[in-house]
């Protein structure tokens, strides 16, 4: 059964979130030490900057894994046990695989459907891997969790919307030009915000992108990093003549493109309409630009509109993806019930073949000395009263998948039976089950 207890950003504010956070360097030692926890049979890590979630497959009961995975926590960190669990969340079985499979889709994420999260869960399930924490069972969970998500990402679209300034600067650009290969553009500014507009100008295509900024070397600097080409500070006017696209981000407490500066720059400009965008705060662009001819300005503002618009539509695919996210979580239930089927099959076989064998030993003095084909004819007859006695136990065991209560069903063989399994894609099938699976016969 799957156990995970972790702690976002609804959960917990950022100064516990911080404290329970693993940093890089610390994760191979915590899987190790995850790993030695009785109750955990595989364990996964999963850290990022909005979210802390040890993902387990128990050993022992769900409640016993979920208090161990609570104090691996508060241990790890320093804290009180009670301390932890006030700020934690537990989730069990089919909630936990409902939850892992939002949370890569991306609807658990602070930004709806940012796709940021995706990349973190990969990276921690290829840590597990390599530290040896995740098994078999995890190891087809994440293959699932991370196909759910690159099915809610293609099928609904949810982060194909503009949610942030930078990004919505880049798609308001596209609905004026459509697509933005060949075109060209001048980032004014080089802090954060500018190196996300322009990382995003690239990754849509602008063929030529010059970046400038009020000091040279910063310029000379975010320029490098984006392929783009540095201007200095007082060529950027001239450089409107040759672009269809501005986009400025300064960090000026004034104006810094004035109406005239922008009318002169353009005289002689042969190119189509030119598009400024001013994500600024104060405004970088005097709001008259807007009246020039063929040149449109839109504000911080007007990219909120965008931004609610495209929110909005962030919402209406996040309820198909979770409807795509619960039939994939059943989907991987019943894969987990199908692990559950084969090893009750080869324990329920074995035990009463076990019992078969016992009492044909305890007979063999009444039966008298039997030749070797008088004592195959004996098994033979122990074995097909048995296969017959299990023939409709096994294809009720086996219709408990469709059904979907294989492990209720698991539960009550167990208890009637006396049975002992493993349970699942855990255990290994050696030469025991196999000839057990074969009813029981050697191949004689």
């Amino acid at each position: 059964m799957l156990v995970l207890v972790g702690s976002n950003q609804r959960s917990a504010p950022v100064a516990v979130r911080e404290r329970m956070s693993f940093p890089l360097e610390s994760l191979p030692e915590a899987h190790a030490q995850l790993a030695r926890l009785p109750a955990v049979a595989e364990g996964l890590i999963l850290s990022t900057c909005n979210r802390v979630e040890i993902l387990a497959r128990a050993r022992a009961d769900t409640i016993e894994t979920a208090a161990a995975l609570e104090d691996f926590l508060a241990l790890q960190h320093g804290l009180r046990s009670e301390e932890i669990r006030s700020y934690t969340y537990r989730l069990i079985g089919d909630d936990a695989t409902r939850h892992l499979f939002g949370v890569a889709s991306g609807l658990d994420s602070m930004i709806l459907g940012e796709p940021q999260i995706l990349g973190q869960v990969k990276q921690a399930y290829r840590a597990g891997k390599e530290l040896g924490t995740v098994g078999p069972v995890l190891d087809r969970l994440l293959q699932h969790c991370l196909a759910t998500a690159k099915r809610v990402r293609s099928e609904t679209g949810i982060s194909r919307h503009a949610v942030s300034v930078a990004f919505a600067a880049v798609e308001l650009s596209r609905k004026i030009f459509g697509d933005l290969a060949g075109r060209r553009a001048l980032l004014v500014g080089a802090g954060k915000m500018g190196d996300l507009v322009g990382r995003h100008l690239v990754a849509s295509g602008v063929t030529s992108l010059f970046v400038t900024s009020r000091t040279q070397t910063k310029a000379v600097v975010h320029a490098e990093l984006l392929g783009a080409k540095p201007v200095h500070w007082d060529e950027r006017l001239g450089r409107l003549r040759e672009v269809d696209i501005v986009v400025s981000c300064t960090g000026a407490p004034h104006v810094v493109l004035t109406k005239a500066d922008v009318a002169r720059a353009l005289r002689g400009r042969r190119l189509g309409p030119l598009f400024v965008i001013d994500i600024a705060v104060p405004r970088d662009v005097e709001p008259a630009v807007n009246e020039l001819d063929n040149v449109y300005l839109y504000d911080i503002d007007a990219l909120q509109g965008v931004i609610e618009e495209n929110l909005e539509e962030r919402r209406v695919a996040a309820e198909r993806a979770k409807r795509l996210v619960a039939e994939e979580a059943a989907a991987f239930r019943r894969w987990i019930e199908t692990q559950e089927v084969t090893p009750m099959i080869v324990s329920l076989r074995r035990s009463l073949l076990s019992v078969g064998t016992h009492e044909i030993e305890r007979l063999r003095g009444r039966l008298g000395e039997l030749d070797e084909k008088q004592r195959g004819a004996v098994e033979e007859l122990a074995r097909c009263i048995i296969q017959k006695i299990l023939h409709r136990p096994i294809r009720r065991l086996r219709d408990s998948v469709d059904r979907g209560d294989t492990l209720e069903c698991s539960a009550l063989y167990r208890e009637i039976f006396d049975l002992e399994t493993e349970g699942g894609a855990a255990s290994d099938a050696g030469e025991g089950p196999r000839r057990v699976l074969d009813g029981g016969k050697t191949g004689r």
